[in-house]
């Protein structure tokens, strides 16, 4: 298998969780052609973690800058004619390299895919893959089979992602030429939750896609993570829809559908922050939702969230009483 992968590892205050990732990285089937670490400014012991690996793993240290420009610069550090990532706390299987080499070597036209994963806290992964939680009929797309565990897409995959995305960034490779074709990262966003949706709407576009079903990663979630505080994440998605339909080269021809997931997420981020008492945030977030498509409770918040505050304080709690109260009722 000729395959020559270069590893990316963003990183930044993971010197806890870094080492059983690149433990995963190294102990790949289909060993790495390079690892390179990019530390993004890191203020513990990072470094030390990492220098255990000795000249297996290349580190570099930036200026806090983000994950996108982290991720750029271990691309432009290294040589190799394909591109992984894998995020410093996740880990991988050690099949999944060669797996996705597979496909690679099978389908020579695609050179952009992902993997299912699970998700893993406290050491145990789940019973579920991300794959599992996609909507009924969310895989039948135009595909082809190319192993038992792998399938490519023939078609743009953007409308897909629009409601459901099923791609992390440890999950990726990609040819090095995809890459900068593709357009990189996009590094003004990279302190965005949900950034990665930017990235893969942009080359989900230019198919075929290649996806290997099997869970050969696991996303682990701690304390850290961006995607346990719920609003910020909606949040980011919201922005990052927002920059899609101004600056995405397709987002023309699916105009319609971002703006329905702009104003559906902003209507979640909306509930969220009127649940967590943050009136202001909800009165804003409820903007970017037509007052003709709020349900009856939606208005009812909205017109508690524009009430002054220590009235709208009052009302926000009597609510959220009266939801606990229907929530053991119907328990």
């Amino acid at each position: 298998m000729s395959l020559e992968v270069a590893v990316i590892v963003p990183t930044y205050n993971r010197a806890d969780l870094i080492v059983p990732a690149l433990q995963s990285i190294l102990g790949q089937s289909l060993r790495p052609a390079e690892v390179i670490v990019v530390d993004d400014g890191s203020r513990d012991n990072t470094e030390a973690a990492v220098r255990q690996f000795g000249s297996a793993v290349k580190y570099l240290c930036i200026d806090n800058s983000g994950e996108c420009r982290a991720r750029n610069v271990g691309v432009s550090a290294s040589s190799a004619p394909w591109v992984a990532f894998c995020d410093s706390d996740d880990i991988w299987h050690p099949e999944k390299l060669r797996l996705q080499a597979l496909v690679f070597e099978s389908v020579p036209e695609a050179e952009y895919g992902f993997t299912n994963f699970k998700t893993v806290v406290d050491g145990e992964w789940s019973a579920t893959t991300k794959f599992d939680t996609s909507p009924a009929g969310y895989w039948e797309l135009p595909r082809r089979d190319v192993t038992p565990e792998s399938f490519v897409v023939d078609v743009s995959m953007f409308p897909s992602l629009l409601r459901h995305q099923p791609i992390f960034p440890s999950t990726l490779v990609m040819k090095r030429s995809f890459f900068e074709a593709a357009g990189r990262w996009r590094e003004p966003l990279g302190r965005t939750p949900s950034v990665d949706m930017e990235f893969h709407l942009r080359c989900v576009s230019h198919p075929p896609v290649a996806v290997v079903a099997t869970p050969v990663v696991g996303i682990r979630k701690h304390a850290g993570n961006f995607s346990g505080d719920v609003l910020r994440t909606l949040m980011g998605e919201v922005e990052i829809l927002k920059y899609v339909l101004a600056h995405n080269p397709d987002a023309a021809k699916h105009a319609d559908a971002i703006q329905e997931q702009i104003m559906l997420r902003s209507a979640d981020a909306a509930e969220t922050a009127f649940a967590a008492g943050q009136l202001d945030k909800a009165r804003q977030l409820l903007k970017g939702v037509p007052y003709n498509r709020r349900s009856w409770r939606q208005k009812l918040k909205g017109l508690i969230a524009a009430s002054p505050k220590s009235v709208g304080e009052k009302l926000q709690k009597a609510t959220a009483a009266l939801a606990r109260q229907d929530t053991v009722s119907r328990a």
